[in-house]
């Protein structure tokens, strides 16, 4: 789970450093700065007022209102840089800045646009390929697996946007569905639960549905949601869903076998899961093996203990800038988006089918992501051209 720490002190950090910076932008509002000189008292409390505004707006650490709040930040502290190296060449280029900047009224406009790009992208839905070769014997010489991950019904994707899902992923034809996790989480409402189950169960695929735990599914990590545990797996059970958890399951068509292995999520279990030596003991064989782990993390132990293909999900792919490049540097997860090879399994990382919390995206893509992996015995592996 996340530590209090991370939960409330840090947002609560963060809101008061963005309190300090929009204080002194405010200050150098037109309509404040009239005030400057003649009436101190609305000149040090306009600003005042408009960060208790903020402040108010911004106050659920989970809210868009504190997206809107850092991003406003962000553009100001830029915008403020800009406008010291401009001090320092002087003259007419620091005039025209000047007349742009408006006094900070552009850092708004900046803003503005910035949510509403992100709010364009996050509602729509891509479709992601990705093409895959392997010496091993697949059903037919080929396979096409779909990933749902993250859908976090009842934020980006609700009720509403049920059967443009369904279509979608229909449309695709899977031989194996998968959800990599966080499909509802604890704002999801019941309507929205009831109807993506409802989606999975009428959603076919010839090799079997299956499903592994996010750390949202059953990790409600700031309020009670509507569903438990019981009624996850019951809809499941009904719809044709099969719940993994730290096992390996045979799928097979025509004869040829594909492995199936489902982990327990790390960060729900607080790491304590079985290895991955110990979820395939015998190591690598000649048996496709698709691995299903909601956060990206020990892929090169799945790697050595036979994984071709990993699927994950968890990060979005950053969902709101800086996150992913934060991601990145400190080197949290370790595929923050897309493809990345593990010695010999490529390992996908999807940027979400939703988002988390917030209606807005401006890393990653709102997306269903399909693999399809041919069989070539003569050699050839890697990303099919």
């Amino acid at each position: 789970m996340y530590s209090n720490f991370i939960q409330f002190t840090i947002p609560k950090i963060g809101q008061a450093l963005v309190a300090a910076v929009l204080y002194l932008n405010f200050m150098q509002l037109p309509f404040v700065q009239i005030f400057a000189g003649k009436t101190p008292f609305l000149y040090l409390g306009i600003p005042i007022l408009l960060v208790g505004l903020v402040s108010y707006v911004s106050r659920d650490p989970l809210g868009t209102g504190m997206v809107w709040a850092g991003v406003l930040t962000g553009v100001y502290v830029f915008c403020d840089l800009v406008s010291l190296v401009f001090w320092f060449i002087g003259g007419l280029p620091r005039q025209i800045w000047q007349a742009v900047y408006g006094g900070g009224l552009l850092a708004w406009a900046i803003t503005a646009l910035w949510l509403f790009y992100g709010w364009r992208r996050a509602q729509k839905l891509c479709t992601t390929t990705y093409r895959l070769t392997t010496q091993k014997p697949l059903p037919g010489g080929r396979l096409r697996i779909v990933q749902i991950s993250d859908l976090h019904a009842g934020s980006t994707m609700q009720a509403a946007r049920a059967e443009e899902l369904e279509r979608r992923v229909a449309e695709l034809s899977p031989d194996l569905l998968v959800l990599t996790g966080d499909i509802y989480d604890e704002n999801t409402p019941r309507e929205d639960f009831e109807a993506f189950n409802a989606v999975f169960a009428r959603l076919t695929a010839p090799m079997g549905k299956y499903f592994v735990y996010g750390n949202h599914d059953l990790g409600h990590h700031w309020r009670e949601a509507c569903y438990d545990r019981a009624d996850m797996e019951r809809a499941f059970a009904d719809g044709g869903v099969r719940v993994l958890e730290d096992v390996a399951v045979m799928a097979e068509q025509d004869g040829v076998p594909v492995r199936i292995v489902g982990r327990k999520d790390w960060l729900y279990t607080e790491h304590r899961r079985f290895s991955a030596a110990e979820l395939m003991p015998g190591g690598p064989d000649g048996i496709y093996t698709l691995w299903l782990d909601h956060e990206p993390r020990e892929l090169r132990d799945a790697a050595a203990a036979g994984a071709d293909l990993a699927l994950c999900g968890h990060t979005h792919g950053g969902q709101v800038w800086p996150v992913g490049l934060v991601s990145r540097l400190f080197g949290y997860n370790e595929v923050n988006y897309g493809k990345k090879r593990f010695g010999s399994c490529t390992a996908i990382v999807s940027g979400g089918t939703g988002t988390w919390s917030y209606q807005l995206r401006t890393e990653g893509r709102t997306e269903i992501v399909c693999v399809d992996v041919e069989s070539r015995p003569d050699g050839h592996l890697g990303q099919k051209p």
